[in-house]
């Protein structure tokens, strides 16, 4: 029985021999692949022009450029904006005697933009809101102290295509008075004129 347990010995002792020289030559030793350097290869930053008008003045109204840049910040906010009177609307001359047979004529309205000679209508700012309707703006141009019918601004009698202006209102998509666009419109509720122009 000695003899015998000395052969399982030597037998175990071997077979972990041989497993041990398997486990070894079946993992041959790993080398390290240094891979080459990466260089990386961007296009150049590119210089940005500058803004073609300032966001705010240091009166700290905004160009009509600074409040489309806002427009979430802006909307359904009391501000003001300063620019140059670029159109004023004036109703078609109609020559007929009975009022009804002329054309519907539009409430006072204007446009004001960032310089005095822009003509897209996309970077003009509607202002309405001034006067109820032509009959009122003439008598304030006449010298009369004339409100809007609900007596809550003064109808102005000094707005002149060419003039640079700071008006004050609250900036919304639609007006009480009924007009509406998608970019914004100030309803008036004051103006200061800064410079006269000469009207076009």
């Amino acid at each position: 029985m000695g003899a015998r347990l000395i052969g399982l010995i030597v037998a175990g002792v071997l077979l972990a021999a041989g497993c041990e020289q398997i486990t070894s030559a079946s993992e041959p030793e790993a080398e390290a692949e240094q891979l080459p350097e990466i260089v990386p290869n961007l296009p150049e930053v590119p210089t940005l022009p500058p803004p073609p008008f300032p966001t705010t003045y240091e009166d700290e109204s905004y160009s009509v450029y600074g409040l489309r840049q806002r427009p979430s910040k802006v909307l359904d906010v009391d501000l003001g904006v300063t620019g140059y009177i670029v159109e004023i609307y004036e109703p078609p001359a109609c020559k007929l005697r009975k009022k009804e047979e002329c054309p519907k004529v539009a409430a006072p309205h204007m446009f004001i933009a960032d310089t005095a000679d822009q003509t897209d209508r996309a970077e003009q700012l509607l202002v309405v809101g001034y006067a109820d309707n032509q009959e009122q703006l003439q008598r304030a141009r006449r010298g009369r102290k004339t409100t809007t019918i609900a007596g809550e601004v003064v109808v102005p009698k000094d707005l002149a295509v060419g003039n640079r202006v700071r008006v004050k209102g609250h900036f919304t998509l639609i007006s009480s008075g009924g007009f509406n666009t998608s970019n914004g419109l100030l309803e008036y509720g004051s103006h200061e004129t800064l410079a006269k122009g000469s009207a076009k």
